[in-house]
C-alpha cells in the first residue's frame, strides 16, 4: 500500500459518497412516497457499473491498478458497498462447491447486517436512555 493508492481510493470515495447523497435527495423529491428509492437506484446502478468494470477490466486488462482503485474501490465503494458485496458473492459462487460459499457470503452479510442494526439500536436505547 502506498500514499497514491490511498489518495485514489479517498478521492473516488468522496465522489461516490457525494453522488449517493445527490441521487438520494433527488429521488426523494421525485418520488416522495418511496423515500428509499435513492438507495435502490445506487445499489442497482452500482452493481451494473461494478459488473461492467470487473467484466471488461478483467478480460481486456484496460483498467490500471490505480484506475481500478479509484473507480471500483473508491467511487463505487463510496456510492454503494452493495456493489462490492454483489461482486464478491458472484466470485465466490463461481468457486467449488458451486454456490455454497457465495450463498453463505450473501446470507451472512445480509442477516449479519440486519442483526447488527437491531443490536446497535438496542445498545443505543440501553446506554443512551
Amino acid at each position: 500500500m502506498n500514499a497514491w493508492s490511498l489518495m485514489m481510493v479517498g478521492f473516488g470515495g468522496a465522489l461516490g459518497a457525494m453522488a449517493r447523497y445527490v441521487v438520494a435527495r433527488e429521488a426523494a423529491v421525485w418520488c416522495p412516497h418511496y423515500p428509499m428509492l435513492g438507495t435502490l437506484i445506487v445499489n442497482i446502478g452500482g452493481c451494473l457499473a461494478i459488473g461492467y468494470l470487473a467484466g471488461s477490466g478483467s478480460e481486456h486488462q484496460w483498467l490500471s491498478v490505480n484506475a481500478r482503485l479509484f473507480l471500483v474501490t473508491g467511487v463505487l465503494g463510496g456510492l454503494t458497498t452493495f456493489s462490492a458485496l454483489s461482486l464478491e458473492t458472484v466470485a465466490l459462487a463461481r468457486q467449488p462447491p458451486a454456490f455454497l460459499w457465495g450463498g453463505f457470503h450473501a446470507v451472512a452479510n445480509f442477516a449479519g447486517g440486519l442483526a447488527a442494526v437491531v443490536l446497535g439500536e438496542w445498545f443505543a436505547r440501553r446506554f443512551n436512555g
